[in-house]
C-alpha cells in the first residue's frame, strides 16, 4: 500500500493550515479508504433504550480546489449491528455515490455530506428506494425505504489519516413492505447519530474487493 506522504506533518507548526499542508502533498487524485462508526439510541419495546453502532466502510477519490478538499466516494459495506435480537442489511454496493466536503479554519477541517433517494428504485430490484432486509424471530421482510442523511463533522490530519467526528441527522420514509407483520409496524424515522471516522491513502487501483481481501488499512475506533 502507497501511503500519502503525511508523515512530515509532525515537523511542522502546530497550527498549520490543514489545506495548504495537503495541498503540498499533491493529494489531488488520490483515493483514500475510509471508515466510519456512527452511534445513536432507540427505544426497542420491553428492553428500554438500547445503543446501535452501525459501521461504514468507503473508497473515495480526492479532489483538491483552491478552499476545499472533497471526497467523492462509494461505499463498500454497510453493517448494522444486531439490535434486541433484529437483523437489518442492505446491499450498501447500490447506495448512490456521495461528495463529503471539507474546509479549513485555519486549524482543522469542517466537513458537509448529504446522502438522499426518495423513490426512484437505487438498488435495481424492481422495488421503489432501497430494500432493507430485516431477520426477526418475532418480525421479518423487506422494507422499501426513502432516505436522507446530512452529515456535519470536524477532523484534522493525524500521522498518515485524516480523522475526525461526524453528527449525521438521518430522516427515513417507508415506502413499503413485504411481510404482513412489517407492513403493520414499520413507520418513518428520525435520528440523530454520532461517530469517528478516518481516512487513509492507498495505492490508486485499490477497490472494495482488493481492500476487504487484504483487510482493512484504517480503523475509525483506533
Amino acid at each position: 500500500m502507497s501511503l500519502l506522504t503525511l508523515a512530515t506533518l509532525s515537523a511542522l507548526p502546530l497550527f498549520a493550515d490543514p489545506l495548504a499542508t495537503m495541498a503540498t502533498q499533491s493529494v489531488d487524485g488520490q483515493v483514500w479508504a475510509g471508515h466510519q462508526v456512527s452511534f445513536g439510541k432507540r427505544d426497542v419495546p420491553f428492553k428500554g433504550e438500547v445503543q446501535t453502532r452501525t459501521d461504514t466502510w468507503t473508497v473515495a477519490r480526492v479532489r483538491h480546489d483552491d478552499d476545499q478538499i472533497t471526497l467523492t466516494q462509494e461505499a463498500c459495506m454497510v453493517v448494522i449491528r444486531p439490535v434486541a435480537g433484529v437483523k437489518v442489511r442492505m446491499d450498501a454496493r447500490a447506495l448512490p455515490a456521495n461528495e463529503f466536503g471539507f474546509s479549513s479554519n485555519g486549524v482543522d477541517l469542517k466537513g458537509t455530506s448529504e446522502v438522499s433517494w426518495s423513490r426512484e428504485d437505487v438498488d435495481g430490484d424492481g422495488h421503489p428506494g432501497m430494500t432493507v432486509h430485516v431477520d426477526s424471530s418475532v418480525c421479518s421482510g423487506d422494507l422499501y425505504v426513502a432516505n436522507r442523511s446530512r452529515t456535519r463533522a470536524r477532523a484534522e490530519l493525524s500521522g498518515d489519516a485524516l480523522r475526525g467526528n461526524a453528527r449525521v441527522t438521518v430522516d427515513q420514509e417507508v415506502l413499503g413492505a413485504k411481510g404482513a407483520c412489517l407492513s403493520v409496524v414499520a413507520s418513518d424515522t428520525h435520528e440523530v447519530v454520532n461517530g469517528p471516522f478516518a481516512y487513509a491513502p492507498v495505492e490508486a487501483s485499490a477497490t472494495c474487493r482488493s481492500l476487504m481481501q487484504t483487510g482493512w488499512p484504517i480503523d475509525a475506533t483506533e
